[in-house]
């Protein structure tokens, strides 16, 4: 892992376990198509872990499951990229990957909402809440509430891209925006010069 053992002792108990689960869950089980990649392979996927499953705690409490969808798509987002750009569409090929991926691995449950969340995080937020409203009638408004938390979460690890790869006017979150100058300061401790 590369998040320093100091930040992670530092997490509550719950976040920092489930993070230590899916962070070596990730390393150990799951294959990326870039695996080589400096901005879109593990480093980046462990930090929006870390994110989402910070901003997760604040907003949702100790809601097992949702921490639990969070990190499913942040471990899996970008597994399925087939380029460093833009690359619209790795979002769905990587939500593709996931559950073809839970059919085989029976430790890992496949979670619907972790495979939406994935599959529209690289569209603009109203196609992805609209998909949102259209495959969970019942919970829209916790979907879309993960949806954001997981899209900032994705957002705040820009910091990889530069000094401007952030514009934090684009955050959708409090607790994401109280996060961004933790995220440069962890992307700078992160990231291989």
């Amino acid at each position: 892992m590369i998040v320093p053992s100091k930040f992670v002792r530092a997490l509550p108990p719950a976040v920092g376990k489930c993070f230590k689960k899916w962070a070596e869950y990730m390393y150990q089980s799951v294959p990326f198509q870039l695996a080589d990649s400096p901005i879109h392979s593990t480093a980046h996927c462990e930090r929006v872990l870390l994110y989402a499953l910070l901003i997760g705690a604040v907003e949702l409490g100790d809601d097992s499951r949702a921490l639990t969808i969070l990190a499913h798509a942040s471990i899996f987002h970008d597994t399925r990229r087939e380029d460093e750009g833009k690359d619209t569409g790795h979002g769905a090929r990587a939500a593709a990957f996931y559950e073809e991926f839970c059919k085989t691995h029976p430790e890992l449950t496949f979670l619907p909402e972790a495979a939406c969340l994935m599959r529209w995080h690289d569209r603009h937020d109203e196609r992805g809440e609209e998909a949102i409203r259209a495959a969970f009638p019942d919970s829209v408004d916790a979907v879309v509430h993960l949806y954001k938390i997981f899209k900032d979460s994705d957002a705040l690890d820009r910091w990889r891209l530069g000094r401007w790869g952030l514009n934090p006017d684009y955050l959708r979150t409090d607790r994401a925006l109280a996060l961004v100058d933790f995220a440069r300061k962890l992307v700078m401790l992160t990231t291989v010069k």
